[in-house]
Order: C-alpha cells, then structure tokens, then sequence
C-alpha cells in the first residue's frame, strides 16, 4: 500500500517561504510556493525553486495570497509545467493584486538599489535584489488559477480528490484537504482567529492521517478583541496628547482591513477624532475586494463593511506626491503604510521622517519577523537604517502583538483535536521557540508530532 508523504520544501523552523510537497502515491499535490523574508540567506533561497520535478506535478493549491505563500509561483511558468492552480475565489482575486504588485516591488527594490549604488551606498561586493519573475509570467500563473467554492470536491483522478476548508487568517484563506484511497491529508496553511473581524474564524480540522500544521503563535497566548481595541485607544489618546501622528506599517492584505476595522469601531465610539491615511493603494483595492464577498466576512461584518474605506477623515493616498504631503503634518493622525515588515514601500518612507521626532508614536500592530526593519524596531532600538542612511530613534515605539491573522497556542490546539486525534501531525510555518513549544502541548494531548527540516519528507 502506498504511503502518504509530505516533505516540507520551506517554512520548517521560519515562518515564510512556505511550501509543501504532498505525496499520496498515486497523485502529487505543491501546497503553495512562498517567498523567504527577512534572512539574509533569502535572496538566494528565492532564486531558484525547490528540488522537485515539476513533470511529476499534479496540481497546486494556494491556501492564500500573502507572498510567503504565493510569492513564487510564477516561477513555476519558468518550467514547462502548466497544471492547475486550485483556490478560493476571493484568493483568486486577490492573487491578481498581490502577485502583480510582487513583480513591480522587486523591480522596484532592484533599480533603487543600483541607484543606491551608484552614490556610492554599498560596497562592491553587495549584490542587488533579484528580480524573480516578469508581469507576463504573473499572467501567465493567473490563467492556471481554478477556483473552488468553500467544501466543493474536485476530482483529481486515481481515486484523488482536493477540497477547500476555511482557514480564516485572511480574505479566502483556506486549509486543504486531499482524500485519496490510502487516507486523507490536511494543509492547515495560516489559520485565523475565531474573534478578528472583519475575517471568520477557521472550520475544524476534519479527522485526518496526517495533519501538515502551522505553528506561529505556538508559544503564546492572544488577548482579545475588545483588549485590543482597549489598547488602541490609549495609543490613540496619548498621541493626541503628544501632538504627533502614529506610523503603522501594514500589510495590504488582511492587516490593514485589520486596522481599519479596529479604527472605525473607535470612531464611532468617538474615541478617534484624528484623521485615518491608508498609504497603500494595494490595500485600498484589495478593500474594495472584501465588499465584493460579504458572505465570506464575519458574521459582525458583513453588514457593516459594504466599503470599509468609506468613513470621515480616511483618505487614500493613491500617489507618492500625495503621501509626501504628510510630511509636514500639523495635527496628529493615523498613517498606515506598506510594507507590514518595513522590507521596502511607502512605510519606508515615514519611518525615515518620523522617527528622530519625539512626538511621534510607531504602531507595530502584529508578528515582527527577525531580521527586518520591523523586527528590530520592536526591540526599540536608539538608531536604525533606513536605504543606506542611519536615522535616530525618537518616537514612541508600541507594540500590540494582536492584529495578526494567526490562531494563538489555544487556537491552533482546539482547530486540531476538534474532533479525532490525527494519526500524525508536522508542525510547519513557525520559529523554532514557537514550533517546540506546541510540539510539546500537543504531545501531552497525545498526538504524534514531528518537526522536520527544510527538505525532509516524512511518511504517514
């Protein structure tokens, strides 16, 4: 009888660059492609695609659109494979933007690079950023998108079928599960929370052989909504107090609907008398997305959030003439800015003008990833770089570790032993504290764990 495998080509022991091969011996299936952020080894873990021939490649599912899951994808049209793409419809509306918006960043990145270059900002050995993939490659990977309906069966032959779970997490974020004649196997991706509108929380895990598992928030617990919304009240009243605006980097898809929601239940609690400028017109069209799929948002949500953007004092900044106005704010205010990492986008920008101001506040509003900009702003830190500069550190740095989509160490455990316990479980996607802590809670509730590395195949 043949076996089912499952070997981990990224996010074992990090939390980007996600990708998984399942293999149920009679059909082989890639659980997204992501990009690796935020190591200095990342650039060239990216330029090339994971040790798999593509020929024997069945299908890929893409659980959801951030790019550490989808970020490479388009790669896959470098290779003479032209299969299906299985995901949700949001998902396939929202990669539309996302992967776009990857190809013109990493051209973007690579050309202020070499101008940064020539002034003379980086030494000779330095290499660029890679450019990965070209616009026509992304359309290319968008004609293989096939969307599926939430729990509707595709047929993959052999006895092999595909479905999509809720996941939560995001906007179309789904878990897979594939059912073939020798057991099933469940792809958690990134699961949500039950409590973090605009986006519901994730459908059980079903009773499974193998379970491939997310372990981000394993280590911790999650406050509340209403704590967070608390919080940011406080941060709100005291940058009032101080006069200056608060600088949150965003990611476009899914933290900043987020924020915005937070934001907009303080403003009609008359708690936020500030202007809201959304720096990211990513994140303004991928909003107007979520008003196209009201059945997919929270039960909370879906009557309130027909244009989430569409509140006094938010303003959309559609232009980098129009966020440079912000430069000489007089009043406090709110800018959320990409990128939610600080890899690179108009947050860059604000950061580099606001931070040597003392009445300023920086928001860093969830998961701050080791090794970026945002990461060691979390450890507030007296200077930081910034394109090559060193800029001081004098504005209030808070952290609300809340607004990210992920479950915490409660959340995850309940999603899995829901109902039966798996017959084998692979924790994935997580810092090594993280991924030990919950392989060693789940252990005591009695599942079988495993924790491989980068290339490992384990066998159910």
């Amino acid at each position: 009888m043949p076996d089912l495998r499952a070997t981990l080509l990224g996010a074992a022991g990090e939390v980007t660059g996600s990708s998984t091969l399942i293999d149920t011996g009679h059909r082989r299936v890639l659980v997204d492609l992501g990009l690796v952020q935020g190591e200095p080894s990342g650039h060239d873990r990216n330029t090339t695609l994971p040790n798999i021939d593509t020929r024997w490649l069945d299908a890929v599912a893409l659980t959801h659109v951030h790019v550490d899951h989808s970020g490479r994808l388009p790669m896959l049209m470098q290779t003479p494979w032209r299969g299906p793409v299985f995901c949700t419809h949001p998902t396939a509306d929202l990669a539309a933007l996302a992967l776009k918006a990857s190809a013109r960043l990493q051209r973007v990145r690579h050309h202020e690079w070499l101008k940064h270059r020539d002034r003379g900002q980086f030494t000779k050995g330095d290499q660029p950023p890679p450019i990965l993939y070209t616009k026509a490659e992304v359309n290319d990977l968008l004609d293989r998108l096939v969307p599926l309906q939430i729990d509707e069966a595709v047929d993959l032959g052999e006895g092999v079928s595909l479905r999509l779970k809720q996941a939560g997490h995001i906007l179309g974020a789904a878990s897979v599960q594939i059912d073939c004649p020798d057991g099933r196997v469940v792809c958690s991706g990134d699961l949500g929370r039950d409590d973090a509108p605009p986006i519901p929380g994730p459908t059980r895990c079903p009773s499974a052989d193998l379970v491939i598992m997310e372990s981000t928030y394993g280590d911790r617990e999650r406050r509340s909504v209403d704590n967070v919304e608390s919080e940011i009240a406080r941060i709100v009243a005291a940058a009032a107090h101080r006069g200056g605006p608060i600088i949150v980097p965003t990611f476009a898809i899914g933290r900043a609907q987020q924020l915005l929601h937070v934001l907009r239940t303080l403003q009609s609690r008359g708690l936020l008398e500030m202007n809201v400028y959304l720096d990211s017109p990513l994140a303004a069209r991928a909003t107007d997305i979520h008003s196209h799929w009201p059945d997919d948002l929270h039960p909370s949500s879906q009557h309130g959030l027909d244009d989430p953007l569409d509140f006094p004092g938010l303003y959309k900044l559609m232009s980098r003439k129009d966020a440079s106005r912000l430069d000489d704010l007089a009043a406090p205010a709110v800018i959320l800015a990409g990128n939610g990492f600080g890899e690179g986008g108009p947050i860059l920008r604000h950061l580099a003008r606001w931070l040597p101001d003392a009445k300023a506040t920086v928001l860093l509003s969830g998961h701050c990833l080791a090794g970026t900009l945002v990461g060691h702003l979390s450890g507030d830190p007296p200077t930081v770089k910034i394109d090559g500069r060193t800029i001081a550190v004098e504005a209030n740095v808070e952290v609300v570790d809340a607004f990210g989509g992920h479950a915490d160490a409660t959340g995850l455990e309940t999603w899995l032993l829901a109902n039966d316990t798996p017959g084998q479980v692979i924790l994935n996607h997580g810092e090594p504290d993280a991924r030990d802590a919950l392989a060693s809670r789940l252990t005591q509730r009695g599942c079988t764990i495993r924790t491989p590395s980068v290339g490992e195949t384990c066998v159910a």
